[in-house]
């Protein structure tokens, strides 16, 4: 089952080590992906011919986080400069500016393509025109230290959306929280990125909360395994 083999892809080497190669894969340097947004065409708005710049670069500024939720790209402006860097191993690449809104690697041509919500933020980017990745508010590197109170109100017994057999005890402690996963008793320990993200030691296991009224009512770990909380 994926979730049963996702769950212990936090305890697993081997499947660590999986993961840090579709990390790898998914994003700016590997060879493959470059092939292939080369012989794609430019994000060019219709009529552009690389137009004078208009949005300061600091509007595309922050840390944005994959689909798979552990993974992260820092978008930062150095000497008038935009640049990228992968967080899982500090590659950075200078961005030339297409459009007002599209950039392209320095060196590699790979294209990155920002995007406005409906109150004109920039919050999402799109990489090498196919993987979105979504703006979030918090440093991905830095644990966030929380007050008891807000760690013990994430804390309860966790069931499987889509297999009530499965459950998972979540208890807080000094530094986050421990997962138990109820069906083989193996732990897992956590520290927060925000009130509601966290991160195993090693940041290949996210957990994402859902709150409602300041209390917990699900759990989402990596993409889209979703725990529900037992009332």
């Amino acid at each position: 089952m994926k979730t049963i083999n996702s769950f212990k892809s936090a305890i697993a080497p081997e499947i660590r080590v999986a993961i840090g190669s579709i990390l790898l894969v998914s994003v700016f340097l590997s060879p493959k992906c470059y092939a292939q947004a080369s012989a794609q065409t430019v994000i060019i708005a219709q009529g552009d011919n690389r137009q004078p710049k208009t949005i300061s670069l600091e509007k595309f500024s922050g840390y944005y986080q994959l689909p798979n939720k552990a993974a992260f790209i820092q978008f930062e402006l150095k000497d008038n400069a935009l640049f990228a860097k992968k967080l899982w191993d500090n590659k950075e690449y200078q961005l030339t500016q297409i459009n007002e809104t599209s950039f392209e690697t320095k060196t590699e041509g790979h294209k990155v393509q920002f995007f406005k919500d409906s109150s004109g933020q920039f919050t999402s980017a799109k990489i090498l025109e196919r993987i979105v990745t979504v703006k979030v508010g918090f440093d991905p590197k830095t644990i966030k230290q929380l007050p008891a109170a807000q760690l013990k109100r994430l804390e309860g017994t966790y069931i499987l959306k889509d297999d009530n057999s499965l459950k998972i005890d979540i208890r807080s402690s000094v530094h986050g929280l421990t997962i138990k996963q109820l069906w083989d008793n193996k732990e897992v320990t956590f520290t927060p990125r925000s009130e509601t993200f966290f991160l195993n030691e090693d940041s290949t296991f996210p957990l994402t909360f859902l709150l409602s009224d300041g209390e917990a009512v699900q759990v989402t770990c990596f993409e889209n395994d979703v725990w529900l909380k037992a009332k």
